[in-house]
């Protein structure tokens, strides 16, 4: 390892929350044991069924978790953009996958491996703490989506979905919010639970009344309002 990239990892992991408090020693000795690795568009990192031996942190790029439903249709849990740590709900219960970790776009990744996990949290233990809080609120968030599958029609997920991105990938413009992330009508189906033809009707209602608007992959919410009215 070069002064360089270790230098690089150091200012890195100080990006991520669950290690700011940590001493700049803490940082140096992390910095020796995380791995960084390149992922290309649509290239798998887990799948189901794999051991949890790593956590991963994301420092480049958007990976999607997704897990298959039992009538066989992809079902996306989240969009991580970087700054954000994912894996680690298998590594902490020395559990196998059940959900997908895949590239959405190029991704660069650190790699932290279970057994160095394990001894920074003997060393630190407020790192379980903090990891134990992270983990109650991915499985909270998770479950708060699989509620909305049961309990609200295609119009309200729709609209419950917009908002939620617009709080994790918008960028102003004028007063509309544009969505940072490169997204399909089928991967909007797949983040709420529909089929791609039910979700392109219901986006281009929302289209005709003017709440959003799209080019290409990019969508822009022009009346946030409305869609937070609709999903209450």
């Amino acid at each position: 390892m070069t002064t360089t990239s270790a230098t690089a990892k150091i200012w890195y992991l100080k990006q991520v929350n669950l290690f700011k408090w940590m001493s700049k020693e803490d940082m140096e000795q992390m910095a020796k044991v995380v791995v960084e690795k390149s992922f290309r568009k649509k290239e798998t990192i887990y799948l189901p069924g794999e051991p949890g031996k790593s956590i991963y942190l994301l420092k480049k790029g958007v990976v999607k978790i997704s897990k298959v439903t039992p009538d066989g249709r992809e079902l996306t849990l989240a969009f991580l953009k970087p700054g954000e740590i994912f894996g680690e709900l298998e590594v902490m219960g020395e559990t196998t996958r059940d959900t997908q970790a895949e590239a959405h776009s190029d991704l660069l990744i650190c790699v932290l491996r279970r057994e160095n996990l394990m001894q920074m949290m003997e060393m630190k233990p407020k790192l379980g703490i903090q990891l134990s809080k992270l983990i109650g609120f991915r499985r909270k968030v998770i479950e708060n989506r699989l509620e909305n599958l049961i309990f609200r029609s295609i119009p309200q997920r729709l609209a419950a979905l917009l908002i939620e991105l617009t709080h994790q990938f918008g960028e102003p413009v004028g007063s509309a919010i544009k969505i940072d992330l490169p997204l399909t009508h089928q991967d909007l189906a797949n983040l709420i639970g529909s089929a791609r033809p039910t979700l392109s009707d219901t986006f281009g209602d929302f289209k005709a009344k003017g709440w959003v608007d799209a080019v290409g992959k990019t969508i822009t919410v022009k009346d946030s309002k409305a869609l937070q009215a609709l999903s209450a």
